[in-house]
């Protein structure tokens, strides 16, 4: 029965569930990490370190030194003392020395060894300690470097890259990347919204792309889309971050101009020509203005015209006033819109309209009316006055001779 419990005991004392204390002759020093904070430690941020000097000996020690040897990612500002002097340590006594150490913001994640020495008064014998200090990066960043896709017009298909660089310095896995485009102007094409990678290693960069159908009806104009990001870090460690990814839809302004009546038929007149302005694009137009050049005829009116906006599958009419020269049977009219497009896009463009001029013989056969109302009136006002001054005549005529009979 003794031997069965003597062999417990023995068993128990290895396992560790009863310290087992061992006295040693002399002085025994043991240097022993108690701990550090943060935990983990984090690049380009400070640590505190605790260690435990500890005599297990039987005997005291003097003049002990500890010292601690920072080396790369590990450094101690100015001012803080690498030394720590114990004059006296008796035995089965124990001293805590706690150590404040930057972290260079460049360190390498993982294990990193934090190196003390000791010696006692003789200082013929230095005993190294390394420490073992888990560094990682507190936020494992997955960031969208670059975002490609080309200007795409309603009903098109696009092709959307994203690329993602890993800025941590470790490994990010089983990356997802989800679009939220249920219910958008977008639509996936032969693929889902979402997009896997199963490994990035640290400062590495993957691309991820979509294809995209933009529907008919979508307006031009700047979109956002919502994108979702989920990952693991090196120490299993769950992230999850939100984007936005801009796609612009646009599509080229069709403008179309002509001539919608004239007040002008035969060259040397003077009338208005009115000017139909039409929007057969895709795509809304603002700040709009139409000016009129100068070229072989005189601008009567204003030159310049500001329409403002013009929608899509709408027109607007600006009337200008001119004078044609003595010949020809065509003169080309000479015109400049300016307007931005949805996206603030300036454009210019130039138009040259033909204004018909027809001969008198021509105005004949067409049986075409020139615009003879100022003369005719001119002409019937003349006829009037003679009309009216012969009858005045007349009766002035008239009434002379009856006075003369009467007397």
């Amino acid at each position: 029965m003794r031997q069965i419990l003597f062999s417990l005991l023995i068993a128990v004392l290895l396992t560790g569930i009863i310290p087992m204390v061992v006295y040693a002759d002399g002085p025994a020093i043991n240097i022993i990490p108690m701990r550090y904070e943060p935990s983990p430690a984090q690049p380009g941020e400070y640590l505190s370190v605790w260690v435990n000097v500890e005599n297990f000996g039987n005997e005291k020690a003097e003049d002990l030194l500890v010292v601690l040897v920072p080396t790369y990612p590990f450094s101690l500002d100015e001012g803080e003392n690498a030394t720590t002097e114990i004059k006296t340590l008796d035995g089965m006594d124990n001293s805590v020395i706690e150590y404040k150490v930057r972290i260079a913001a460049d360190a390498i994640e993982g294990e990193n060894e934090l190196i003390i020495k000791y010696s006692t008064k003789d200082r013929n014998i230095w005993v190294e300690k390394k420490l073992k200090i888990v560094i990682q990066t507190l936020d494992a960043n997955l960031a969208i470097t670059g975002v490609e896709s080309r200007e795409v017009s309603p009903g098109d298909i696009t092709n959307l890259k994203i690329k993602l660089k890993n800025e941590a310095d470790s490994y990010l896995r089983d990356v997802n990347i989800k679009l939220n485009i249920s219910g958008s102007t977008f639509l996936s094409i032969n693929s889902t919204e979402d997009r896997k990678i199963y490994l990035i290693g640290s400062k590495e960069e993957k691309t991820v792309d979509f294809d995209l159908l933009v529907s008919p009806s979508a307006e031009c104009g700047p979109y956002k889309i919502l994108t979702f990001i989920s990952y693991y870090d090196s120490a299993g460690v769950y992230h999850t971050k939100t984007n936005y990814v801009t796609l612009i839809v646009t599509a080229e302004p069709e403008i179309t101009v002509n001539i919608d009546k004239s007040g002008i038929l035969a060259a040397g007149q003077t009338g208005t020509v009115s000017l139909n302005i039409i929007n057969k694009g895709l795509i809304d137009l603002k700040f709009l203005t139409i000016s009129l050049k100068p070229d072989g005829y005189e601008i009567l009116s204003p030159s310049e015209v500001y329409i403002g906006s013009l929608d899509s599958d709408d027109y607007d009419t600006v009337d200008f006033k001119i004078h044609t020269p003595e010949n020809g049977k065509e003169h080309p009219l000479k015109i400049e819109l300016v307007y931005k497009d949805a996206n603030n896009k300036m454009y210019s463009d130039e138009y040259a309209v033909n204004l018909r001029l027809y001969t008198q013989e021509e105005l004949k056969n067409y049986n075409l009316v020139l615009d003879t109302t100022g003369t005719t009136n001119t002409i019937i006002f003349i006829i009037l006055l003679f009309v009216g001054y012969w009858v005045y005549k007349k009766l002035k005529k008239s009434s002379y001779f009856s006075s003369k009979k009467s007397k």
